[in-house]
């Protein structure tokens, strides 16, 4: 991973860290998912050029008092390496989780990241690196992408939860203009919740 964007992600994480209850609220949770990479479950990407499965970690916050206008979403902080040596993010955002039974919850969230992958192609043509990149590498046109995530999960206990999760890596025409093919990952979670 690029060091660059190893210092944003940690200076990120040392922010959420050193202002507390203030902004990040206490730890909650810390997750572990095992995804697919690159599964274009969306229909929108290219699905299927990288490939390799990717390994996650993610510290979910108790919600501070100020986000209670917005429904009292979690702040996160997560981290995620594609085995296969193609595209690693990192990022923050926030979960909106809502239990429909006292076994079964889903949860929404929104995040930014940012990725060590291709954003743009050479610009000649016909030069090999390029239709190699083209053939076997997301071209993500931004540096920084929205990270929707889509969570169904069951409540294992007090203290363990497990879920199926998918997420979107995009700039949606919003932080960028230009090609976006998108990253879709599905995957399974492992979730130890402290001090509940």
């Amino acid at each position: 991973m690029n060091i660059k964007i190893v210092f944003v992600v940690l200076s990120v994480a040392l922010f959420f860290v050193i202002s507390g209850k203030g902004i990040a609220g206490e730890l909650e949770e810390a997750r572990f998912n095992v995804m697919v990479h690159d599964v274009n479950l969306t229909g929108n990407g290219a699905g299927g050029k990288e490939g390799g499965a990717d390994i996650q970690g993610e510290l979910v916050f108790s919600s501070p008092d100020f986000l209670s206008w917005a429904g009292s979403p979690r702040p996160y902080l997560n981290g995620s390496l594609n085995t296969s040596g193609k595209t690693n993010f990192g990022g923050f955002g926030l979960n909106w989780q809502h239990d429909f039974t006292s076994a079964i919850y889903g949860e929404l969230g929104i995040g930014l990241v940012i990725h060590d992958g291709i954003v743009r192609l050479p610009t000649i043509l016909h030069d090999p690196r390029r239709l190699r990149l083209d053939a076997t590498r997301l071209i993500l046109g931004s540096r920084v992408l929205f990270r929707p995530t889509f969570v169904l999960g069951l409540h294992l206990n007090e203290k363990w939860d497990a879920a199926l999760v998918f997420e979107h890596l995009s700039h949606g025409q919003i932080l960028a203009s230009g090609r976006n093919e998108g990253l879709d990952n599905l995957g399974i979670r492992l979730s130890y919740k402290f001090g509940r």
